[in-house]
């Protein structure tokens, strides 16, 4: 076995590793997407890939064992430059030590990382495969958002408070929901999170803006003339490309009071947002969330199916230092 770049006559065993992947996460959970098993979709885009240096496969026998590859990106996770790979742009193909395999295609392709001033290192993978990602986890990986999915089920949710209210907001809700915005802000910022907010928007322009594009929806729960919680869905920005097939009610923010929480206010507003989607011709419901966030990760993990782990690792920028030289004696 050795290892090179990619080369034209490596695409069609590339994508074929690519959509095979696919399909065995599709078959451990089969309300995911079909769409990442067309081929030819991932032929155009591996072919643009071909002549660039940080891609890596690994060749037995002329062909393609495994292979892997990564996009730059500044300031990510932090103030260092990072590189991120998505489930289509790392692979092994059957028969193969997947964990040995995986831990020699990293070892070349983070020192190019390395040596392109990139020290944040993430890779995402689907979660049906869990000797791989043991593999990443022994490369000095830990995981950093979870990606989940649920089939359009309602919640079964007993002994419900009639005096909370369910609707869509309007426009001029927004200014009475500015408590809510800053309370998810301030949770996700917290310990043990710390997900730092670059959004430098006001949160009455953000929403009001965003609400504008057909299907965003702000769904609120409503006691007492009061907005004690909400649920941010729409069908255009799904966080994985794989489910983003106009089937998918996508869901990228939630909050409920502290005072309020333990009353399945959450559950309320996901049922009702169930029950548009159903009535829109969808298929599923997915989100993603840190898996730091304790509150959250309690509800999406009780009601969501994990597909996908992102898994990050941060590299001591000193090390590069001493590559090059640099701060020698």
């Amino acid at each position: 076995m050795y290892y090179t770049n990619l080369k034209n006559s490596h695409i069609e065993d590339v994508v074929n590793i690519i959509v095979n992947n696919y399909k065995n996460a599709r078959l451990a959970l089969p309300i995911l997407s079909d769409k990442y098993e067309n081929a030819e979709m991932h032929m155009k885009k591996i072919e643009k890939c071909v002549g660039n240096n940080s891609f890596i496969v690994a060749i037995d026998s002329d062909k393609v064992a495994g292979f892997i590859n990564g996009f730059s990106i500044n300031e990510f996770k932090g103030t260092a430059k990072g590189v991120l790979s998505l489930p289509l742009l790392h692979g092994i193909a059957d028969g193969y030590d997947k964990n040995y395999l995986y831990s020699e295609l990293y070892r070349r392709a983070s020192d190019l990382w390395v040596n392109s001033n990139c020290h944040t290192h993430a890779v995402m993978l689907y979660v049906n495969d869990k000797n791989v990602i043991d593999s990443w986890v022994m490369n000095g990986f830990g995981m950093l958002v979870i990606d989940a999915v649920r089939s359009l089920e309602k919640i079964d949710i007993p002994n419900i408070d009639n005096n909370i209210l369910i609707r869509k907001a309007d426009i001029k809700d927004l200014i009475d929901m500015e408590h809510l915005f800053k309370g998810i802000d301030k949770h996700l910022s917290s310990s043990p999170i710390y997900l730092h907010d670059c959004n430098d928007e006001n949160h009455f322009d953000e929403y009001n803006e965003w609400l504008k594009t057909e299907n965003n929806i702000l769904w609120v729960a409503e006691l007492n003339n009061k907005i004690i919680g909400f649920l941010k869905t729409n069908t255009a920005e799904i966080n994985m490309d794989e489910l983003d097939d106009g089937y998918t009610m996508g869901i990228n923010g939630a909050y409920v009071l502290p005072e309020y929480r333990g009353q399945h206010i959450m559950s309320r507003l996901l049922n009702v947002s169930t029950d548009w989607a159903i009535g829109n011709g969808l298929k599923r419901c997915s989100t993603d969330f840190e898996s730091a966030n304790m509150e959250g990760r309690r509800f999406w993990l009780k009601h969501f199916t994990p597909y996908c782990y992102s898994m990050i690792r941060r590299i001591d920028e000193r090390n590069h230092l001493n590559l090059i030289g640099i701060g020698d004696n």
